[in-house]
């Protein structure tokens, strides 16, 4: 997982996520999506490329993220999601929770 922040604001983190990444739960990733939010991130751009499927807890996990981001006038950004993982989010309604670039 790697992540690049700059500004000006809103400031913006970019993760990158990989299936590695998420094999081995999710905690590191909510700890370092609060890291992130907690240093005055407003915008988070999650780079979803590298993983196959979304899961309920990696939503869980920008939910919250997404939650913090928004009381600060951002929100959370899914890029290069693939069809599967687009239908999903539509087919839940969190198409209009988070903007979502397909791939």
């Amino acid at each position: 997982m790697s992540h690049t922040t700059h500004g000006p604001l809103p400031q913006k983190a970019i993760v990158t996520l990989s299936d590695a990444d998420l094999g081995g739960g999710l905690s590191g990733l909510r700890w370092r999506l609060h890291g992130l939010v907690m240093d005055g991130a407003c915008l988070v751009v999650i780079d979803v490329s590298e993983v196959d499927q979304i899961s309920s807890t990696l939503l869980a996990a920008l939910l919250d993220t997404h939650r913090v981001c928004r009381r600060r006038g951002g929100g959370v950004v899914i890029r290069h999601a693939s069809r599967r993982m687009t239908d999903v989010l539509r087919s839940t309604g969190l198409d209009r929770v988070f903007e979502v670039e397909a791939a």
